[in-house]
Order: C-alpha cells, then structure tokens, then sequence
C-alpha cells in the first residue's frame, strides 16, 4: 500500500494500541509507524502481538462485560489484572521493537460494559490506565467512547476514520479506487474506505451492519442440535435472512443486539456437523448482501479486506471471490494477524488525538459535532513532554465531516 508520491520526509513516530473485545479471551497489541501530519500521513503496521487472558480473569471479565456489574472491590481488582495484562503486552512491543518509551503513545480501547443510567447508555472501560503509564513511563490515550458520547454520541462506530488511514495512503492523483473493510468480530461490520487525496476534503466514508458474529457463534452452541438426518440447513438460513433486527443498527452494540430470534430458528433443526458450515454460508451471504445493497455502488472498489479469524475464512474469501468481480483478501494475505483490528484502530485513535483531528464521522456516530477523542494519562516526564510537543505543532485545521455518511 504505498503512496504514489512522496508525502513527507519527516521522520516516523511511533504509536501503540492495545485491544480487549467482549469476547475477552486476549488483550491484543500493534505497533503502528506514522509518517507525515494529520489526515496526510503514511501509517504502516511494524509488529504486532497479544497475551491471553487467565481463564479465571476470563470469565470474570466476560460476566461483568455481559451485563452482570462486580462489587466495586472487585471491579478494581479486575481492573488492575486488565491494566497489569495491557501493559505486559506493550512492553513486550517496545522491546520487540526497540522502541524509546520516551517517544512512543498508548492507545488503549477496551474492555468495555454499557451500562444504562436512565434512559441512555453510558461506557464504563474497565482497566486502568494509569497504572499503564506508570509501569511503562509512556503516555496513554483512552476513552474514545466515553468522549464520543459526551458529545451526543452513541459511542461508536469509531473504526470508520482509522480505517481509511490504514487503507487508503495518502495520492497526489485520483486515480485511487475504494476498498471494502470487513471486520469480523463480536458482530460483523463493513466500511466502505474511499481513497485520500492530499488537500481534498474528506470525501464520504461509508459502513453497514452485516450480521452478528461469533455473538451468533457461541448462541448456537448453547442450543439444542437436530436429531441425525433432521437437519434443517437451508430453511434455518432463510428464516435468518428474514429477521427484522438483522438490519437494525446499532448492530456493532452487542449488548443491545437481540439473538433469541436466530437462537428460536435454530433451535432441534441444525446438526453439530452442520452448525459451523451454516454460519460461514450465512455470514458470506450477508457481505455479499451489504456490499449490493447497502454500500455505494457509483464508485467500483478495487476489493475486499476480510479482518478477524472467522470460521473458515479462507474458504468464505474464495465463496465471495467466485460471485464478485473484486480483489478478495484477509489479513493473513496482507501479512498480518487475525487480532490487528482492535490494537490498530486503539494506535490510530490516538494518533488522531495527538494530532488534534477529529475521528468520529458525527453521521454514523450520531454526535452532535466532530469531536478529538480520547483522554491523555501523562506517562513520565520526558515522554509527556514529547506528546506536549506533538500537540502544539499538530495542524490546525478542522476536519471537514459534513459530506460524511
């Protein structure tokens, strides 16, 4: 993915990002080398890890994730095991790469319960971060759904603007086609990242609920399977497709996503040899749906970036090669790792915070004006200073987000 002009010959700087998704099982890490300023740099991705979670941690974490709250004892020990995880993770990154800590950011995002206060839904990220800056002496930015929904927004999606930093460098010409970002998580969502020109506006970004993920996966597991030959595949597939909650945003909200209703059409007419082939058909039909039906069409992407480790997602990328005429790929052909979301889209949120553009596209958020996301927790002396310095030369301008949808 390289740019094709020369954009800058500043020197890289060096961010980090650290994920932990519901499905809490590892924290996830990315060291991402930024070159240039503002919405005209070359990100690349340098190195990439993560560490798993003790199961006890695990379990707790996911409980408290999934609407059961801890004692507040609890939830601060919990949060201390989480910060103690992260900050294992991004030290082992700064020595993979021989990273200064002097001259590095942190962005943590995750993991995150929605608790509802009233009427609304707040986020309540558990960890602590400042136990992460003072163990690795580096600054740390977090909080990004919380900022969001100070603003009037719904938290989220927030994967939309680093996603086009990731996958669109910054070209002088407009020759430069759209890609389709898949990310397989939780839930499954798609964006469509149109190209960056330097010194155009930000041109329209834009993402579509797909299909519930391994939320779906691990329901089906807990229901009961068919009777050997009772199978019933292929009507179970229809009766998913007609489900009126299937397209209703906020899909990527999993705690507000209702799966009774795939659960009930599964329930005594799905076999256990068949569950696994049942949702890699399902979730193939759902992309190729979105990308039809729900994405533009007036401009032609160039292809499909399949992000996660879904099922079979091999063989998923070769059932939607062969009914669409675009370039299918996953992580694993671009040389990363099936965790790079998460980590990547934490390390480019705070870039964007120390560069002081806003990050929420306020029509798929909801906010009620484009707003920096994050907090900042100093980390030593030195490594505060070099952020301070990053923030006071940081271009001024204000991203134009008004033809975003």
């Amino acid at each position: 993915m390289r740019s094709d002009a020369a954009i800058s010959l500043e020197r890289r700087r060096w961010f980090l990002g650290a994920s932990v998704g519901l499905r809490a099982s590892t924290v996830d890490g990315v060291v991402i080398a930024a070159r240039g300023r503002g919405l005209e740099a070359t990100v690349e991705i340098v190195s990439e890890g993560f560490v798993e979670l003790p199961k006890p941690i695990a379990v707790t974490l996911r409980r408290h994730l999934h609407g059961d709250p801890l004692p507040l004892s609890e939830a601060a020990e919990l949060s201390r095991q989480i910060a103690e995880l992260q900050t294992v993770v991004v030290e082992r990154l700064l020595h993979e790469v021989d990273l200064d800590a002097r001259q590095v950011a942190v962005g943590l995002s995750g993991p995150t319960a929605w608790r509802k206060i009233g009427d609304a839904w707040a986020p309540e990220t558990v960890g602590a971060p400042e136990l992460v800056a003072e163990a690795t002496g580096v600054t740390v930015i977090d909080a990004f759904a919380e900022r969001n929904v100070a603003a009037g927004g719904t938290g989220g999606p927030l994967d939309a603007l680093p996603l086009w930093l990731l996958f669109s460098p910054p070209q002088w010409s407009s020759a430069g086609r759209p890609t389709i970002a898949v990310s397989f998580d939780e839930t499954i969502d798609a964006y469509f990242v149109p190209p960056r020109r330097v010194g155009v506006e930000i041109p329209p970004i834009f993402w579509s609920p797909v299909a519930p993920g391994r939320l779906l996966q691990d329901e089906l597991e807990q229901i009961q399977p068919a009777a050997a030959g009772k199978s019933k595949f292929d009507k179970v597939l229809s009766d998913w497709r007609e489900i009126d909650s299937l397209f209703q945003p906020p899909i990527w909200r999993p705690d507000l996503f209702d799966l009774a209703p795939f659960a009930a059409a599964a329930d005594g007419r799905v076999d256990d040899s068949q569950g696994e082939a049942l949702l890699r058909r399902f979730w193939q039909d759902q992309i190729l749906h979105a990308i039809r039906a729900d994405l533009p069409t007036s401009a032609a992407a160039q292809r499909i970036v399949l992000l996660g480790e879904p099922l079979g997602i091999d063989e998923m990328a070769e059932k939607i090669r062969q009914k669409t005429d675009l370039n299918v790929e996953t992580a694993y052909d671009l040389g990363w790792g099936p965790r790079i979301l998460g980590p990547a889209v934490a390390a480019l949120l705070a870039f964007s915070f120390l560069e002081r553009f806003p990050a929420d596209v306020t029509m798929l958020t909801g906010s009620k004006a484009a707003r920096v996301l994050g907090r900042a927790t100093p980390g030593s002396p030195a490594n505060w200073q070099y952020c301070l310095e990053q923030l006071a030369t940081a271009p001024s301008g204000k991203m134009p987000l008004r033809n975003a949808v």
